[in-house]
């Protein structure tokens, strides 16, 4: 089997905010991957794999459907394309089989299907692409990090982690009753500091040339729009994307050679 490896690094150029399952009180904590470090168990802030394959995931079809003219009106499909969509039962005696000339057809006619995978009906599309954990740059995780480092894992994890926190004001003076106290609310939510590097990589499993395009083609899209992790619109999540892959030219003139054809498998699967 052939694989396409793509290392690469995501540095923080603003805190990041990838927010955890955990809460401390009014604290949000950031998400975190257990690691055994010298026979102790330590928690390390970590970019989830999928946080970073939804990114591209979205950006990719987003693309693809504006290129083409194409709008979708069904919410499955949408979810299909944008989310990974999800499995369904299928009232039929077929309701078990897979149905491989589909998956095969899908495959070939809409390229980030192939390479990313999903969910349709009882029907699952694995995706070519494998995604890595971002791991930060960090004194702890040394033995775990490959080389060719750009800066060397000296700095311990707890000089790249703070707390920041937002003020929410209570602006609606005149609703209030008399001698009600205004509401204000103070949220304390820990983020990754700017200037942090994380290590991290793709793997591509036998990607014929107009896969590969279209990794190329997201990672392109995510240079453009280099954010991750919540509370962007307010400035945080800003990275810069590090990855020698660019060339997406394959991929693009695949879709203007096949413009037709892609809407028109598209209004296939909307309306099947």
């Amino acid at each position: 089997m052939t694989v396409l490896r793509v290392p690469g690094f995501i540095t923080a150029q603003s805190p990041i905010h990838h927010g955890g399952d955990e809460k401390a009180g009014n604290q949000s904590l950031i998400r975190r991957q257990s690691y055994i470090v010298d026979n102790s168990v330590i928690e390390i802030p970590v970019i989830s794999g999928n946080a970073i394959r939804g990114i591209l995931r979205r950006m990719i079809w987003d693309d693809l459907l504006e290129r083409v003219g194409y709008t979708l009106t069904n919410m499955k499909i949408y979810h299909m394309l944008f989310t990974g969509g999800i499995l369904e039962a299928v009232d039929s005696k077929d309701s078990g089989l897979i149905d491989i000339d589909m998956k095969k057809r899908l495959r070939a006619e809409l390229p980030p299907l192939a390479v990313l995978g999903t969910a349709l009906g009882n029907q699952m599309f694995e995706g070519k692409l494998k995604c890595a954990i971002a791991q930060p740059i960090c004194s702890e995780l040394k033995d775990f990090l490959p080389d060719g480092l750009p800066v060397q894992p000296s700095t311990s994890i707890y000089e790249l982690v703070s707390f920041d926190f937002m003020t929410r004001l209570d602006d609606v003076k005149e609703a209030r009753q008399e001698g009600e106290a205004a509401h204000q609310m103070l949220m304390n939510f820990e983020v990754i500091n700017p200037g942090t590097i994380f290590v991290h990589s793709f793997a591509l499993d036998n990607p014929n040339e107009v896969e590969k395009a279209v990794l190329a083609r997201a990672l392109n899209l995510w240079r453009e729009h280099p954010w991750v992790g919540g509370k962007s619109g307010v400035g945080y999540g800003n990275v810069k994307v590090s990855y020698e892959l660019s060339d997406d030219s394959a991929y693009l003139n695949f879709i203007e050679n096949n413009k037709e054809q892609i809407c028109t498998t598209l209004n296939w699967l909307e309306t099947r």
